[in-house]
């Protein structure tokens, strides 16, 4: 699995996503229409859309042939049209946080609002002769015919797309709890299916006109990743926490679920590469994070600031040891390529090391878990990762007391708030207990602000898995 910079935060959803919509499109003919979703057979089959008409739309790109803009099979009644639709999508698209620039189509992904919205990844690519060649279908054979040797034309294929989603999806299919499996599965098909709304149905109706798409369904690629769940909690965190937002299928809206899961999918790959670093530096204790819901710099985020750096570290150094390990199996096997392949991932100051790193870092800033993408960075959860948080970890409408919930966050994901939990981890002497108590009302508050905490009195506060 590549756990690359240039895939990091929301494109892991995203391709988690692109692959169950696949699934669900591949199956469509089946009574169930969800038989084929999570099956855990050896290659998992779906079919991709590209959605670059949308895309190109909404980016306001144009890939011309001469003076002609190419796939322009789609009639357009006028240029307000153009712009109507032009100011719709390009609304709907994923905002990516310390972009700063306007991305190129291929570069921008549509927010998976409904089932019809949800896409794969898709480049410019150069046409050659063998590409003007029937492409499997009477209707692309004409599209290539259009196409003049060396123009650019959208073409299905990975870009920001690095395996992350395919490694989500692979720990959700792979599930060891039947009745957990099937309840993921009926709540990831009721996000993923056609929706049936005015804009589902507009999202078709222009896919329909996409240069590029899988009119057969192809196998999936995940057969070499690994889950490592004997070494870290995560996957099985990943679907726990999946599990309990996608299944509540009656309370909460659809794109509320779906922002949920496209923020608690990333956080949960970016703890499981942090969780096997440190594995492999041999740390056995779990990972304590101190979480800081100030407004004002203090002891706890200066300490929240240095965990961060030492986790950043910790990702290097497992790499430097593990390419270390490499190289003596390549000297022992005589091969002097895969030596230098290894090599470059020694050198701490280089890309090779730098990109893995920075997809942790940027990835959890991405989704609201630092508070930003560059400088001084701390530990934090921003109210759509909290939300996130919460629903993943409170099953449906049920509520616990605040104190149980901070406890519950230390447990299961070594999240420290407050002054009990502290004291239960490595970070005891680090942070005044007065600190983390006031740190513990700010929490209580931001809980408040988004609907999840009622105060029954001052001594009984209690946490809901739900917003009122």
């Amino acid at each position: 699995m590549n756990l690359e910079q240039q895939g990091r935060g929301f494109y892991v959803p995203l391709e988690m996503l692109a692959i169950a919509r696949g699934v669900y499109l591949a199956h469509q003919e089946d009574p169930e229409k969800r038989a084929g979703l999570l099956d855990d057979r050896a290659d998992t089959v779906y079919k991709r859309t590209s959605h670059d008409l949308a895309r190109r739309i909404a980016t306001g790109s144009r890939i011309v042939e001469g003076r002609e803009e190419l796939g322009k099979a789609v009639e357009l009644d006028s240029p307000e049209t153009l712009e109507t639709l032009r100011a719709l999508f390009s609304s709907l698209l994923v905002e990516i946080p310390g972009r700063r620039s306007q991305p190129s189509w291929f570069g921008a992904h549509i927010y998976p609002f409904v089932g019809e919205l949800i896409h794969y990844d898709a480049v410019e690519r150069r046409i050659k002769h063998s590409d003007s060649a029937p492409r499997s279908s009477a209707k692309k054979h004409k599209q290539a015919e259009k196409v003049a040797v060396g123009t650019n034309a959208p073409s299905i294929e990975r870009y920001l797309f690095r395996d992350g989603g395919s490694w989500a999806y692979k720990v959700l299919r792979s599930d060891f709890d039947p009745a957990r499996k099937q309840a993921t599965r009926q709540g990831l098909h009721d996000l993923v299916q056609d929706s049936g709304t005015p804009l589902g149905k507009l999202a078709k109706a222009l896919s329909a006109h996409d240069f590029d798409y899988d009119e057969a369904p192809v196998s999936g690629t995940d057969t070499g990743i690994q889950l490592y769940e004997d070494l870290s909690p995560w996957p099985d965190l990943l679907r726990e926490g999946t599990r309990n937002i996608v299944a509540r299928t009656t309370a909460v809206p659809r794109a509320k679920r779906m922002e949920s899961l496209m923020h608690w999918v990333p956080y949960c790959l970016a703890r499981h590469q942090l969780r096997l670093a440190r594995r492999k530096l041999g740390a056995d204790d779990c990972e304590s994070i101190l979480l800081d819901f100030g407004n004002e710099a203090t002891p706890l985020r200066r300490e929240s600031q240095k965990i961060l750096i030492g986790f950043r570290n910790a990702i290097v150094q497992a790499i430097n040891v593990q390419a270390q390990e490499m190289i003596l199996e390549s000297e022992a096997e005589g091969s002097a390529a895969k030596k230098a392949r290894y090599e470059k991932f020694t050198q701490e100051g280089g890309s090779a090391v730098d990109s893995p790193r920075t997809f942790f870092s940027q990835t959890l800033a991405a989704v609201g878990a630092l508070n930003a993408m560059a400088g001084r960075r701390h530990f934090t959860l921003k109210p759509p990762m909290l939300e996130a948080l919460v629903s993943a970890t409170i099953a449906g409408d049920v509520e616990m007391e605040f104190d149980q919930f901070c406890a519950l966050l230390y447990e299961k994901y070594g999240l420290v708030v407050e002054s009990n939990a502290a004291a239960a981890s490595p970070l005891a002497y680090e942070v005044d207990k007065s600190v983390l108590d006031h740190n513990s009302g700010a929490f209580r508050e931001k809980l408040a602000a988004i609907g999840l905490l009622t105060q029954y009195s001052d001594a009984t506060s209690m946490v809901r898995g739900e917003p009122r």
